[in-house]
């Protein structure tokens, strides 16, 4: 953690106050009011560079936001690990307003005079019922582009949906949508990089759903009274309550890794984002289980808290990705290297001209 991560936390957790989670009611839509407050402090815009209108910042800093905002209903997330990356490559500025992103390798883009249209269907895109503008991952050319659309241009529709835990998860009909900015994003297999930069995300905010329900647990269990002194007194609630804890701080160190390796331009990025989306998603069961099972009935209540956390570590489980995908996904690496375990995890296998590896550093595109 960096010096000013703690300020950085602290800040976050002021701007939410009190629209902290109390209860576990679904979320209806949209909180356009908390969104505008974190925009005017630049934390929905800290992985965008100065120069296109962000905040300067990078993926730890991201981080630390994201696991302090799991229960806010805005696309935070999406903002910081996807939109940020995606303008910066692109070198397209900034809009204002909540934005959201998704990958559209299906759609159609088509040149109309000087500008270009979108035409297509795109799924699962997180919040899109209330956000201004989408920037989408597509193909131009045989190539990968970024373009930033308003969800206002006419022949754009929403089909609402959402996931488990009752966030907005739309489907975008596109009926030659107008693009508002678009970019070549050069030759980096930007696909495969959004893919684990999604579950990157997914996994921050498992990581900070995770301490949130270790810590409602720790405090249910020192309060409540059974047969005449705390839950805690008992000794299988101590054991429950310790493996507990150790799979949240596994969650945690897996995120911590990924987020490391992406920001330091590792080569061993794309096995330790998979391994700790794997990992993460693999102990949300046991995580949610423990934490219901220590509260009792109360946990599932509406009225409390704790379901808003574990029903989001059930769906973001699924969210790019669940632990079978990421696993096979490491199988595939360890293919790419003929099974050379030793070059997968020290990241010393010698990149080849063709192979496909991804070079994690982000530069800019060219505009289109």
């Amino acid at each position: 953690m960096r010096e000013h991560h703690a300020e950085l936390g602290n800040a976050v957790r002021a701007v939410l106050g009190t629209r902290r989670r109390t209860d576990s009611r679904p979320v209806d839509d949209l909180d356009g009011s908390l969104w505008k407050d974190l925009e005017e402090l630049g934390f929905t815009s800290s992985t965008v560079p100065l120069e296109l209108g962000g905040s300067g910042g990078d993926l730890l800093d991201a981080a630390v936001i994201v696991r302090e905002s799991v229960t806010a209903a805005a696309p935070l997330a999406e903002a910081l690990f996807l939109v940020g990356p995606l303008l910066a490559a692109g070198g397209l500025s900034l809009p204002q307003g909540p934005t959201t992103a998704a990958a559209a390798e299906d759609v159609e883009l088509d040149r109309d005079g000087d500008g270009w249209h979108l035409s297509g269907v795109v799924r699962g895109v997180p919040w899109i019922s209330g956000a201004d503008h989408i920037v989408l991952l597509v193909r131009r050319d045989g190539r990968d582009a970024v373009v930033l659309v308003s969800t206002g241009e006419a022949g754009f529709t929403v089909v609402q949906g959402r996931n488990l835990a009752g966030e907005s998860r739309g489907t975008a009909l596109l009926e030659r949508v107008r693009v508002g900015a678009i970019a070549d994003l050069g030759g980096t297999d930007w696909f495969r990089r959004f893919e684990l930069l999604g579950a990157t995300a997914r996994t921050v905010q498992m990581a900070g759903a995770a301490r949130a329900v270790l810590t409602a647990t720790r405090e249910y269990v020192h309060v409540r009274n059974q047969f005449g002194r705390p839950l805690v007194a008992f000794q299988a609630v101590q054991h429950q309550l310790a493996r507990l804890a150790a799979d949240v701080v596994t969650v945690e160190v897996a995120s911590d890794a990924a987020v490391l390796a992406l920001v330091d331009g590792d080569p061993r990025a794309a096995l330790l984002v998979s391994a700790a989306k794997a990992e993460a998603s693999s102990l949300a069961g046991p995580i949610a289980s423990a934490a219901h099972q220590a509260h009792g009935a109360i946990g599932f209540t509406m009225e409390h808290s704790l379901g808003a956390l574990t029903t989001r570590l059930w769906a973001w489980r699924d969210e790019y990705g669940n632990e079978l995908h990421w696993w096979t996904r490491i199988a595939d690496l360890m293919h790419e290297l003929d099974g050379d375990l030793w070059e997968l995890v020290t990241g010393t296998a010698p990149i080849r001209p063709g192979d496909g590896r991804i070079d994690w550093r982000v530069g800019s595109g060219e505009q289109g």
